[in-house]
């Protein structure tokens, strides 16, 4: 394996996200230490995001690519956002012993599902059923011989997912009961949700040209 430069950011964005797992992990709704548990893994992901600009950037200036970067990478993104979305929807996320502030119990059940976070197990299964149909529509692509590469919407989706995942964790950290903080991680999860159906539909419309290519060879 190459141990340039990217490839050491994509490893160290690795043990970031087994750090950031663990935080999400250990908290607890109104235990001591969960506002401090919450900000450390806000700073853990925004640096593993930063790490993720950075080793692209320099392997594309200093052309340093190589094939472990170009597996890696987006594999460690794509574990990151989904796990970060499947962890935010454990009972330690949930309404429970302590309740939700006087604005959000008056919302209508399916706005939040009872979720501190606002992410519901069935906006989970879109997110990973997005990534597992374009992950094998894009090995279909490739054995095929023809490239399939990252879309535009596919990035905004990314970045999207990310803007929700840090205001929730900011939100359950400092403003768990602040209406325009409750109001701000609801928009941003439902969101991201509408962003990576849109997202999508973009790579079953790519799917279907694809198909239709091969049907006339």
């Amino acid at each position: 394996m190459n141990w340039k430069l990217p490839n050491q950011l994509t490893v160290g964005r690795i043990v970031l996200s087994a750090a950031f797992f663990v935080l999400l992990g250990l908290y607890e709704r109104g235990a001591a230490g969960g506002r401090v548990l919450l900000n450390v893994a806000f700073v853990l992901y925004i640096v593993a995001g930063v790490t993720d600009v950075l080793d692209g950037w320099i392997a594309r200036k200093w052309n340093l690519t190589s094939a472990f970067g170009r597996i890696a990478d987006p594999f460690v993104d794509k574990v990151l956002v989904v796990g970060a979305f499947v962890m935010l929807t454990g009972f330690n996320y949930a309404f429970g012993r302590v309740g939700a502030g006087e604005f959000e119990a008056k919302l209508p059940g399916w706005i939040n599902g009872g979720m501190a976070s606002g992410v519901q197990t069935w906006m989970v299964v879109v997110i990973l059923g997005r990534e597992f149909i374009v992950s094998a529509v894009r090995g279909y692509s490739e054995s095929q011989g023809v490239k399939f590469p990252a879309t535009s919407a596919g990035k905004i989706k990314m970045f999207i997912q990310s803007v929700a995942i840090c205001t929730i964790l900011y939100q359950l950290a400092n403003a768990p009961t602040a209406t325009w903080a409750v109001i701000t991680r609801i928009v941003t999860v439902w969101l991201a949700v509408i962003v990576t159906v849109l997202s999508g539909l973009v790579y079953l419309g790519k799917t279907r040209k694809l198909l239709r290519s091969d049907g006339k060879d």
